[in-house]
């Protein structure tokens, strides 16, 4: 329950685990990022294979899932010299270890990520430097490669990147400074969640000359997806689920004992996971969903993150009813709250308190949470009080009802109609 409480305290950050070889010029710790004339980067071909971490996958962080990166790039001499030009690879933008006298093990970080650059016939000699000289990007692998005139060489990048962990949201608006109040607040606890994400940035691809002809990225979710439908958020043990549960009983108006593996999943991906194309390859377990781009010019707008969210939204009768009871304590303590600064502390009051409405625990409420769990599952409401909430979701409108058990459906229903 510690770990969850601790996560729960962490903002979700996305951090970008970058993909596409650049020229880093420089010596030393401190490369930098520059564009050649020279040499023109043909054709890109990614694969990303996602799988399970060590046992278990919680709430510590301690063994998060990983991707497998398998990249190759077709690279062309556009001179008729003789070009010699230094490569690098960055697998995170920022600078993010804290170990500023650059003291790093060579071999242990390059067998950490398994990254290995080559072609057919030979790797390259490859060495690590924490970051850039501008400090954004970091975990730079950097080697060097000679190009006789007119050459192509197909280069080959493999390398496997942990994901990332944390906390997560379903608001479209993720601008903090921009952001509304829903028109029921209470509803603003729906959008929390675990999530856990990976990345391919293209936009140093840009750094080589001309532009890239052919881009492809295949992605293999499936066989991951269904252990992630079996496995839920995290993993946890009898003993921690019996924590967590008598943690709710002891503070029921506490949100974060909400957070359960029970959550449900949500895809945030961009591209947008419709725009992908399935694929079936030669074997029949040989699935994948692919994105084809050409000619393709990275840019920012196109960088790949593939998020898994699980909101708190409850799956069954027993989770509503403890979620409406964390917003019948929430209520009354603010109602009390804005009662107590419109008496005593009239400045606050006025900036922050006069213009919140904060309705009274009851059937009204209870109906409005439930309309949204129906509108999660596909189930259309109409309901007027929550249309700012749902159109600030990245999962609605729903393309494909989720699965929902039919008697808590029903329940769900009845306390939509008032009945």
């Amino acid at each position: 329950m510690k770990k969850l409480l601790t996560l729960c305290l962490l903002l979700f950050v996305f951090i970008s685990c970058l993909g596409n070889a650049g020229v880093f010029r420089g010596s030393g710790q401190t490369p930098t990022l520059e564009k050649t004339d020279k040499i023109q980067m043909v054709e890109e071909e990614i694969i990303m294979i996602p799988h399970r971490g060590n046992y278990p996958v919680d709430t510590s962080c301690r063994n998060l899932d990983k991707m497998d990166f398998r990249c190759r790039f077709i690279l062309r001499n556009l001179t008729d010299q003789k070009v010699v030009t230094p490569v690098g690879f960055p697998l995170d933008t920022q600078a993010r270890l804290q170990d500023n006298k650059g003291k790093f093990n060579q071999s242990q970080l390059i067998g950490h990520y398994g990254f290995t650059a080559g072609t057919k016939d030979k790797t390259f000699s490859v060495r690590f430097v924490p970051w850039d000289e501008k400090k954004k990007f970091s975990k730079l692998f950097l080697w060097e490669m000679t190009f006789e005139p007119k050459q192509e060489i197909e280069l080959f990048v493999n390398y496997t990147m942990e994901g990332y962990l944390g906390m997560a949201g379903t608001r479209r608006n993720q601008d903090w400074n921009k952001r509304k109040p829903y028109k029921c607040e209470y509803l603003e606890h729906l959008t929390f969640g675990l999530g856990q994400a990976q990345f391919y940035v293209t936009e140093t691809g840009s750094s080589w000359a001309g532009g890239i002809e052919k881009a492809v990225f295949r992605y293999y979710p499936y066989e991951f997806e269904e252990y992630l439908a079996k496995r839920g958020a995290y993993e946890e043990s009898r003993k921690e689920r019996n924590e967590r549960l008598a943690a709710i009983k002891k503070k029921p108006g506490n949100f974060g004992y909400l957070f359960s593996p029970e959550m449900p999943m949500v895809r945030v991906w961009n591209p947008a996971f419709e725009q992908w194309q399935s694929k079936q390859g030669k074997y029949k377990n040989d699935r994948y969903l692919e994105l084809v781009f050409q000619p393709y010019k990275p840019q920012k707008k196109d960088n790949i993150s593939i998020h898994y969210v699980f909101p708190m939204i409850p799956v069954n009768a027993e989770q509503f009813e403890r979620y409406c009871t964390a917003v019948k304590i929430k209520l009354k303590n603010d109602a009390e709250l804005k009662a107590r600064y419109q008496k005593d502390n009239d400045a606050h009051y006025k900036e922050y308190w006069q213009h919140r409405i904060i309705p009274a625990y009851g059937a009204e409420v209870r109906k409005n949470i439930a309309d949204v769990i129906l509108e999660f599952h596909g189930i259309a409401r109409n309901n007027p009080e929550i249309a700012d909430f749902l159109a600030d979701q990245v999962w609605y409108p729903v393309k494909t009802p989720r699965q929902i058990d039919n008697s808590y459906k029903q329940m769900l229903l009845k306390i939509s109609e008032g009945k």
